[in-house]
């Protein structure tokens, strides 16, 4: 066999290596990548009555531009699902968990009033929730509200804190889309408004709708 062909073999089995061992590490990578994401599996998710003797708030907020305009909504439901009470803000302009927060606020401040013993609270934002259950830094700028929540949370009743997929929280996120179009302030709502009756009745009916979820 000539030189020049022994070369030309040699370089070969270098670029065939080479090429080798990029394709295990590329696969390698993609292994660990796959490894650390969570698994995720499909649930049906839908809006569930408290237990008897409590009253479930779900509130909700939303900022076109965060910040942009902004408003929250919320309801008050007992254990057959009825109406007892709600709300729909327009706040005016401010950032999406400021308006997340004033949603809450405003709903523990209607329970409260409407003497409710039992409360649990839903809200489909974690970062909130974690606010509401943990605390926050004094120097944070939502501390303001986060301690307005708290004042209501530690006075003489049972409060729960839980976060819910948004696929469970319809009803307050329709209150706050439908705060856009009222002028700026506290809006109360004694008796189920007609844009939000048939998402109220498809809870009532224990509609529930597919979402993937980390486990």
């Amino acid at each position: 066999m000539s030189l020049g062909r022994m070369g030309i073999k040699c370089r070969d089995r270098v670029r065939f290596v080479k090429e080798l061992a990029a394709e295990v590490t590329k696969a390698n990578l993609l292994s660990k990548e796959q490894m650390s994401k969570p698994a995720r599996v499909e649930r049906m998710i839908g809006w569930v009555a408290p237990a008897a003797g409590w009253v479930k708030l779900n509130t909700d907020g939303a900022s076109r531009g965060n910040p942009g305009p902004a408003t929250a909504g919320g309801v008050l439901r007992d254990g057959d699902g009825a109406w007892c009470g709600g709300f729909a803000l327009n706040i005016g302009r401010c950032s999406a968990p400021l308006a997340e927060l004033w949603g809450v606020y405003y709903g523990l401040y209607l329970a409260w009033d409407r003497k409710v013993s039992r409360l649990v609270v839903e809200v489909d934002s974690e970062m909130v929730v974690g606010f509401l259950k943990t605390g926050i830094n004094d120097t944070h700028p939502l501390s303001f509200m986060v301690r307005l929540c708290h004042g209501f949370i530690s006075r003489d009743w049972i409060v729960r804190i839980d976060h819910v997929y948004r696929e469970a929280n319809f009803l307050a996120d329709g209150l706050a889309e439908f705060a856009f179009s009222l002028p700026l302030g506290f809006h109360l709502l004694n008796s189920v408004p007609e844009f939000v009756a048939s998402v109220m009745s498809a809870d009532n009916l224990g509609t529930s709708r597919p979402r993937r979820i980390c486990v």
